[in-house]
Formats: structure tokens, C-alpha cells, sequence
């Protein structure tokens, strides 16, 4: 395979001229959206620059605690905004969002980088820092589906749940969180099963964009495809058991709303 081919500063500039066309159709049609792409471009641009910048000093200094500062910040931020996008009671379960977050990367991030990819050393920011935001990304998907499926089940079918309540049952949330958890695993499945057909992932894609042999980027792509799935059940069924335990008194009763 030939080397990764470089993208000229001005070419990139250059294509940024295509949102002209966006825009002027927003205008003509008035739908509004014209500053609101331009502020996602911007602060497109000044994060990807930012965290590109910040990552290659990270590579460069090759440090354990650095990364692992990085890692526990990425956990930190992406358990915020799970809570917000989920319009979840901050204080009720950042702790168990926050709780499924790292149990599902401290499970499934070790197995990686020392049983399959087999990185030397283990935290090699190269690997460890990228593979890990893959995984929290989908991971945040889901636990937003899962919250906002528990939230409106319990809202829509509040008279079912009582019900529940009432005739005694030991777990009278445990459809709600059932019915949850599906919602959130429907997706990474759907992913899984058409894979290749519908569409060419972006990793295996950009993998192959910079050089690397195809069969090896397939390889790269099916581990990650894994860890997904197994980090999106463990947190989400996780934030679920732990959030449970904080929504619902010892009698079963809803004491606070995701």
C-alpha cells in the first residue's frame, strides 16, 4: 500500500467554500439555519485543530499519568453530557452514568490493548486515546436512547407501574429497564448486521484512506465493532441497575424523574 497522501492547507480551505451553497439555499428558503451552521463549522474547525494539537503533544510525551488524565477527562465529559442530552436529574445520576461509563472502558479497554491489538506499552496514547473515544461515543448514544426510554415510559405508562407497585411486585421497574435496555442495543445490532453492504465504516474506511492493507482494516474494524457492542450493553445496563436504586424508594416508589 502507498503512503497516507497529505491534504494542502488551501485545498481544505478551498472546500470550505461548498457551505456557500448551503447557505444560500437557507437564505432563499428561510429556514433559519444559516448562523447555526456557521457556528457549527467554526467551532468544528477550532475543536478538531485544538484536540489535534493537544493529541500530538500527547503522543510525543508518551506519559501514563497524562493519559490516563486524558481518559478520566473524556469519561468525565461525555457522562456530563449524557445527563444533559438526556435532560437526566444531574444530581440523581451523574453518579451512575458517570459509574457505568467507567466500568464499561476499565472492563473493555484493558482486553483490547493488551489481548487483541496487543500495544507496547499497553497505554500507548496512539491507540488507547482514539479506540476509547470510539467506544465512549457510542456508548453516549446509548445511554441517552436508554434514559429517555426509561423517562418516557414511565411518564406514558405511570398507571402500569403503580399497578405494578401495588400488587407487590419485587422489581415493579424491571419492564421499563427491560424495554430500555433494548432500545439502546437496537442500534450497535442494526450497525453489526449490515455492515459492509450498507455502508463502509468510517475506521475501516479511514484506515484504508491512510495506507493501511484492507484485510488488516477489516480486522481493526471487527474488533471495534465488538468492543462496541460489549461497552454500550455493560454501560448502559449498568447507568440502568444504578439509576434504579436512585429513582425508586425501598417501597418501589418513583421518587425522582431521569
Amino acid at each position: 500500500m502507498s503512503e497516507v497522501l497529505n491534504i494542502n492547507h488551501w485545498a481544505l480551505a478551498g472546500l470550505y467554500l461548498l457551505f456557500l451553497i448551503p447557505l444560500i439555499l437557507f437564505q432563499r428558503w428561510q429556514l433559519g439555519l444559516s448562523k447555526n451552521l456557521i457556528s457549527s463549522v467554526v467551532r468544528m474547525t477550532l475543536q478538531l485543530a485544538v484536540v489535534g494539537l493537544y493529541l500530538q503533544t500527547l503522543f510525543s510525551f508518551a506519559n501514563f499519568w497524562l493519559n490516563t488524565l486524558w481518559l478520566l477527562l473524556m469519561i468525565f465529559f461525555a457522562s456530563i453530557t449524557i445527563c444533559k442530552q438526556a435532560s437526566a436529574n444531574m444530581k440523581a445520576l451523574m453518579p451512575a452514568v458517570l459509574a457505568g461509563q467507567c466500568v464499561a472502558l476499565g472492563f473493555v479497554l484493558p482486553v483490547l490493548m493488551v489481548g487483541v491489538i496487543q500495544t507496547d506499552p499497553w497505554w500507548k496514547a496512539q491507540y488507547l486515546i482514539p479506540v476509547a473515544g470510539m467506544l465512549l461515543g457510542n456508548a453516549l448514544s446509548a445511554n441517552v436512547l436508554a434514559l429517555e426510554r426509561l423517562h418516557s415510559s414511565l411518564k406514558k405508562r405511570h398507571a402500569e407501574y403503580q399497578f405494578y407497585v401495588s400488587m407487590g411486585a419485587p422489581t415493579p421497574s424491571r419492564p421499563f429497564m427491560r424495554e430500555a435496555l433494548s432500545a439502546a442495543l437496537k442500534p450497535p445490532m442494526a450497525a453489526m448486521s449490515t455492515l459492509g453492504i450498507v455502508s463502509l465504516p468510517g475506521m475501516m474506511t479511514g484506515q484504508i484512506l491512510g495506507g493501511t492493507e484492507p484485510l488488516l482494516a477489516v480486522k481493526y474494524q471487527l474488533v471495534i465493532m465488538v468492543a462496541i457492542f460489549i461497552v454500550v450493553f455493560t454501560s448502559v445496563s449498568t447507568t440502568l441497575l444504578l439509576a434504579g436504586r436512585r429513582l425508586f424508594d425501598e417501597y418501589g416508589n418513583l421518587i425522582g424523574s431521569p
